[in-house]
Parts: structure tokens; C-alpha cells; sequence
């Protein structure tokens, strides 16, 4: 059977550990990521570099310890000379400039780092190893396009029967006060 998109997509919760500016680029963050990562002997694994859009966005101290969701399954991408080896996933009230108010999807600190997320009343994901072709690549975009958060600050997907909250072992993944806004 067809897997659907959602669930090809590796949406896991990550903590992020050190957060600085991008030597190369005023508008991006460097950020160190615990994905959960482990080796085939079970060790945990370096933790991701992730080159971000933020800057200027969300202090960096709000950001350090901040347990997120982050696609870990997209290919790698240069950005600025620096390989991101992961996203997160925040949302934004849509304004353009210094006015655009940006909030990162929030996890419940209790779920373990790389906890695979998952959508309501859907079976859980079978992650792609990497979505590195264009025809997978589209996935994330489909995906991307149906993800918002509702009124009650919660981040959802919303595909054609439902509208699916994205959940952890801990409860629903939300945002600090943004409400009805797109999510990317």
C-alpha cells in the first residue's frame, strides 16, 4: 500500500543545545540539535548541525534547551557554506519583516529526544531514510502546505478528512501564543 505523505515525513522531537549567529549570513542561526541519534551499537551520535532562518526572530537564550520538532529525514542542504543537517518546524503570524512574529512548535519536555511524532488518528509514520529525490522532496512541500495551528495554539495537519492534531507520548505539540497561523 501507498504510504500517505504525512507519514513519510520524519517529524521528531530534538533538543536544542548551543544556539549562535551564522559567521557568513546576518539573517541565519547556527544551532546544535540532540535528534536522538544513535549508532548500530546504540551509542548516541554528535548532535545535528542546523543552519536556521531566525535570526532576529527568537533570542538565543529562548532557544538553548528548547525541546522542538525537527525534520531529520530531508537532505542535508548547504546553507552559507555550513551543511544543515536537520529543520525545525515554527510557526509565523504571516507579517513580513521585523514585524513577522515567529514561535517555534513546541514539544512537552518529558518526550525523548527523536521520539517519532505522530498525526492524530492516523497509523504512525514509516519515515523515508531521506527524502532526497525531487519526487520525494515534494512530499515535504505537500506536507508543508497542510500543516497550521488551530485556535487553540496546537499544531495540526490538515488533510482532506480531518484536521489531525501532530502529537507526542506527552501531548499535543503547540505554540506559545500564536493561534490560526501557517506553520513551515
Amino acid at each position: 500500500p501507498v504510504v500517505e505523505d504525512a507519514r513519510r515525513v520524519a517529524l521528531r522531537a530534538g533538543t536544542i543545545l548551543e544556539a549562535g549567529p551564522h559567521p557568513e549570513a546576518d539573517s541565519l542561526i547556527l544551532l546544535k540539535l540532540d535528534c536522538g541519534d544513535t549508532n548500530e551499537d546504540g551509542e548516541a551520535e554528535e548532535p545535528r548541525t542546523v543552519v536556521a532562518g531566525l535570526a532576529g526572530k527568537i533570542p538565543f537564550n529562548e532557544l538553548i534547551n528548547r525541546k522542538v520538532v525537527c525534520i531529520t529525514n530531508l537532505k542535508p542542504a548547504k546553507m552559507r557554506g555550513i551543511e544543515s543537517m536537520a529543520m525545525l518546524l515554527a510557526a509565523s503570524d504571516g507579517k513580513e519583516g521585523d514585524d513577522e512574529t515567529v514561535q517555534l512548535l513546541d514539544v512537552p519536555d518529558s518526550v525523548p529526544n527523536g521520539e517519532l511524532l505522530s498525526f492524530e488518528d492516523m497509523d504512525e509514520g514509516e519515515p523515508d531514510v531521506m527524502l532526497k529525490s525531487k519526487g520525494a522532496l515534494k512530499v515535504w512541500d505537500r506536507v508543508k502546505s497542510k500543516l497550521r495551528v488551530n485556535e487553540n495554539g496546537e499544531a495540526t495537519y490538515q488533510d482532506e478528512d480531518a484536521v489531525r492534531k501532530i502529537t507526542t507520548s506527552a501531548g499535543p505539540v503547540r505554540v506559545s501564543s500564536l493561534t490560526d497561523c501557517t506553520i513551515g
